[in-house]
């Protein structure tokens, strides 16, 4: 028989109700349901597949569930509906089950993130730079540094970006878009990790902890002391725009943290605003993982797990893979794989 937790999970990740599943295998909802209590027939694994857009082989895995969403930090809450969050969980368990993978091979730091649980998100992001040692300028490379403490970070091909904790590691997974608007991401799930660890499922906390996760982000990546010695007394928009590739972070987030510490008017800041709309979009490449980075070549030289074949012990498509990485995980097409140029050799075995 099919593992049941399995079917729930697929159906979830693909964002059906049961009813849905029901319609696409021809079957009645109460046999779907019948499926997820006590499994389905193994001649139903390709059927069952091929609806849920993952392996027949997934059925076969452990049981499991998908991450509990109560415990899932979203960047827009109130803008995602249930069966998007839902997907999300069973998305942040496959993610979780592709470290496990990585780490029976290779040896990455388990997750140091502090506990800033009861400090306001000023007092938080100073005590972080003192205890990362980030200095007081612009933070460098956060992706990096995020997965030097063990922060496991993947990549979203879609939708807005999630956290959580897991067995004690810290996961991120970082929605696509603008460089900067990625650091920005990264800092305000940080900010969850940091101080929300507590939450409960209580709507009003859930709000509250939103606004203070980003102003953590606002405090961590633009110190006070360091925006007001580079601004001066006026602001102009090549000014900011500088200020912008400085510190990695949008200009409107800079607009908005430098109004709120009372180092611009509001008329300045309307009127930066305006004049910031006129500028084109900046085309900066998008954040990238040292860990995948590293991690997916060593795999290919070494010849032992490909994309294909990781994709295959988990259950996914290739595809899934491919976009969880960063884009590490390549993907070759049908009728390519013999054309398909190989990694260098690698001899990766701990990230530092």
């Amino acid at each position: 028989m099919l593992e049941p937790t399995r079917i729930t999970l697929a159906r979830h990740a693909a964002g059906y109700s049961t009813l849905d599943l029901a319609r696409l295998v021809q079957v009645g909802e109460s046999t779907v349901r019948r499926y997820e209590t006590c499994g389905a027939p193994e001649a139903l694994a390709g059927q069952l597949a091929g609806a849920l857009g993952c392996a027949p082989g997934y059925f076969h895995r452990p049981p499991t569930a998908g991450i509990d969403v109560e415990r899932i930090f979203f960047r827009t809450p109130r803008r995602i509906s249930r069966a998007q969050k839902t997907a999300c969980s069973a998305l942040g368990r496959t993610g979780v089950e592709l470290y496990n993978l990585i780490t029976a091979d290779y040896t990455l730091p388990d997750t140091e993130v502090p506990d800033y649980t009861g400090f306001d998100p000023e007092a938080a992001a100073a005590q972080l730079r003192l205890d990362w040692n980030l200095g007081c300028g612009p933070v460098p490379d956060l992706i990096y540094v995020l997965e030097s403490r063990g922060v496991r970070v993947l990549s979203l091909a879609s939708g807005t970006s999630f956290s959580f904790w897991e067995e004690g590691q810290a996961f991120i997974f970082l929605a696509a878009g603008d460089r900067a608007e990625q650091r920005h991401q990264l800092a305000h799930e940080l900010g969850h990790l940091l101080l929300h660890s507590a939450l409960g499922a209580d709507g009003h906390a859930a709000a509250e902890a939103e606004a203070e996760a980003e102003q953590f982000a606002a405090r961590l990546l633009l110190p006070a002391l360091s925006l007001q010695a580079r601004m001066g007394d006026t602001l102009q928009l090549p000014q900011l725009l500088d200020l912008q590739e400085l510190f990695g972070v949008p200009a409107r987030i800079i607009l908005s943290h430098a109004r709120e510490c009372g180092m611009l008017g509001d008329a300045s800041y309307s009127w930066l605003v305006q004049e910031l709309a006129l500028e084109p979009a900046p085309r900066r490449a998008p954040l990238a993982s040292r860990v995948f980075s590293l991690v997916f070549p060593s795999l290919r030289g070494e010849d032992r797990l490909d994309t294909a074949r990781i994709a295959d012990t988990l259950g996914v498509p290739a595809r899934t893979l491919h976009e969880l990485t960063f884009g590490h995980a390549f993907m070759v097409l049908p009728g390519l794989r013999d054309a398909a140029p190989r990694g260098m050799p690698g001899h990766l075995r701990a990230l530092s």
